[in-house]
């Protein structure tokens, strides 16, 4: 007998915690992040989507104003293509920064986001635009054709590769290593070089060459032109990217 008492009693007080709870919840005053904010990364040139390397990739870092003394940054992803989304946003006013990015920094002091959909796209500098950039099967090679464009005068070129993977996320950090044969998959300039925007850029991969390791199964490939600039004062220097070519190879 005396055990059900205890269970009732117990049971009782969870009810009257529960309830207390509740009412703590509704009287917080604290919005639900019933925000959406959405939009892309785009060229303030023309307008064009600006690339990114999905893992370890520019970000947007942002801060929220509003009732807070001592912000946080939180950082929101940008997707590969260079369109981002955050259905979860907390309807309020923001600072936004963009720091370790494949463009040049800068920051917004305050924009605000309310309940609902908030487009906002961002026109950025990038370190280096790929232009005209064309991507084909020819024989056992896969032959890369571009120019490239400086975002500023001061940006050198250190760095141009043609990446391959097994998906459209292929680039610095998601790629198959390939060996050399008769392409040349990656071009480093030491010293850094001047970019010329009437160059035309050519890269390759030796399929062939490869045959036994990264392309031993028949199936679709994902090929995309990754260049590394170099630009001081700015932090960190994310590779500018072409969109991927999907390609089918098979070697069998």
């Amino acid at each position: 007998m005396k055990k059900n008492k205890f269970y009732f009693t117990l049971f009782i007080a969870s009810l009257v915690f529960g309830m207390t709870s509740c009412e703590l919840f509704k009287v917080d005053n604290f919005p639900e992040p019933d925000a959406q904010v959405f939009g892309a990364i785009r060229d303030s040139l023309g307008g064009d989507l600006v690339e990114q390397d999905l893992n370890n990739g520019s970000v947007i870092g942002t801060y929220e104003l509003g009732g807070y003394d001592n912000p946080v940054l939180r950082n929101w992803k940008i997707m590969q293509n260079g369109e981002y989304r955050n259905n979860l946003v907390f309807p309020n006013t923001y600072k936004i920064e963009f720091t370790d990015c494949n463009f040049f920094p800068y920051s917004i002091d305050e924009v605000t986001f309310k309940s609902g959909e908030n487009k906002l796209d961002f026109f950025v500098c990038p370190y280096i635009r790929v232009k005209n950039c064309k991507i084909v099967k020819e024989g056992d090679l896969v032959k890369a054709s571009f120019n490239l464009e400086a975002g500023r005068p001061t940006v050198k070129l250190s760095k141009i590769t043609l990446y391959v993977f097994t998906d459209k996320f292929v680039g610095e950090y998601v790629k198959l290593t390939v060996s050399k044969g008769n392409g040349t998959p990656t071009i480093s300039y030491k010293p850094v070089a001047t970019i010329d925007p009437n160059t035309t850029y050519t890269l390759s991969i030796d399929l062939a060459a490869n045959k036994a390791a990264a392309f031993a199964i028949n199936r679709n490939y994902y090929f995309r032109v990754g260049v590394n600039a170099s630009q001081s004062g700015v932090g960190t220097v994310r590779a500018n990217y072409a969109p991927y070519v999907k390609i089918p190879i098979a070697l069998n």
